[in-house]
């Protein structure tokens, strides 16, 4: 049975979302005979509504992420944990939701909408559109973070991954490199797929060619990963991959194979994010968690507060981080450091 959402009673009494998040919410705007009147068609409608508590206060956010995309240590809890500081910083509470594949799938309303906690949304990673136009419906400001979709027009605030990529593959030209890869499945999400962008506009801007065997998935669409790599026959002299984590399982792969890293391939990463005292510290494209917190948190009060204004879809520039992961076939010499910096202070050029 399909969940009743805040549109389904809009459109059954013919007012918006945004009226009806007001009435259900406790939240001034709405008289008390149209609150009365939609807080009985919601219950008849089989609306699970519970009475908001009066001291919510607008300081609860909930934190929405596939349950597919959470793991600690991750990107995604780094990120999650960046948020909580900043929301942190303005008074404001995160609390998490990790959402099964089954109620993203079923379209199952998030458990803090349910009991009226939360007073806006960030979903983290990547959700299907369905579901993102599903918490829309509550009339609850929401933004996206580290992921945009094609169907809901809604705030979104993503790390600027084509820039990076091209960045990383323009460095590998300028270092003799021509036969380049990418490892990832591009179809995954859509930070995955811009960055999978600008590791093409770099080699269309040299004309080089990509063979299709050179795009390397290192996980099905659901985000199993593979055991092992489907290289090509003729290896790549340089492997541009989606992130960090997984630089480091494609260097353990080679060095399977008998290959050095970069004395036989050359490899970067993006994320500047890496776990475990083991973990090689790759050449990389270090994002800003922290601006993008920022941001994040920086609209959705903005939206608590004016509501109305037209979805924005945020850039977060970050910089480029030279390790020594990559080999210069100019000169047969390892390129940039023996360790890497975090952080700015490690920046090679501007931010973006």
């Amino acid at each position: 049975m399909k969940n009743v959402t805040m549109r389904d009673i809009g459109a059954a009494l013919g007012v918006s979302t945004v009226t009806i998040s007001k009435a259900l919410g406790g939240k001034e705007g709405v008289s008390d005979a149209v609150r009365e009147k939609i807080i009985e068609t919601a219950k008849k409608m089989g609306y699970q509504y519970i009475a908001p508590k009066p001291d919510d206060g607008g300081r609860v956010i909930g934190i929405l992420i596939a349950d597919r995309f959470f793991s600690a240590p991750s990107f995604y809890a780094s990120l999650y944990r960046a948020l909580l500081k900043e929301l942190a910083e303005v008074d404001m509470l995160g609390a998490l939701e990790i959402i099964s594949d089954q109620d993203e799938e079923s379209l199952a309303m998030p458990v803090a909408m349910t009991i009226q906690r939360v007073s806006g949304f960030v979903l983290l990673g990547q959700f299907t559109s369905d579901y993102v136009s599903n918490v829309l419906s509550t009339g609850l400001p929401t933004v996206l973070l580290d992921f945009t979709c094609d169907g809901p027009d809604v705030d979104a605030v993503v790390s600027d991954g084509q820039v990076g990529s091209y960045q990383l593959t323009r460095y590998l030209i300028e270092h003799g490199h021509r036969q380049i890869g990418f490892v990832g499945n591009i179809y995954r999400t859509t930070s995955i797929m811009d960055r999978y962008s600008g590791f093409l506009r770099a080699m269309m801007h040299e004309k080089l060619p990509v063979p299709a065997d050179c795009v390397i998935p290192d996980s099905d669409i659901a985000g199993r990963y593979y055991d092992d790599f489907d290289y090509p026959a003729r290896m790549p002299t340089a492997l541009v991959c989606n992130n960090d984590m997984l630089a480091d399982r494609v260097i353990a792969s080679l060095e399977k194979r008998g290959l050095s890293v970069p004395e036989d391939v050359s490899v970067v990463g993006f994320d500047d994010f890496v776990c475990g005292k083991n973990a090689r510290l790759v050449t990389t494209y270090a994002v800003d968690q922290q601006r993008m917190a920022q941001v994040t948190v920086r609209r959705l009060r903005s939206r608590m507060r004016e509501g109305l204004e037209g979805p924005l879809r945020t850039l977060v520039g970050g910089w480029f981080v030279e390790r020594d992961t990559v080999m210069d076939l100019n000169t047969h010499q390892r390129c940039g450091r023996t360790t890497g910096m975090n952080g700015p202070e490690g920046r090679i050029g501007k931010d973006n």
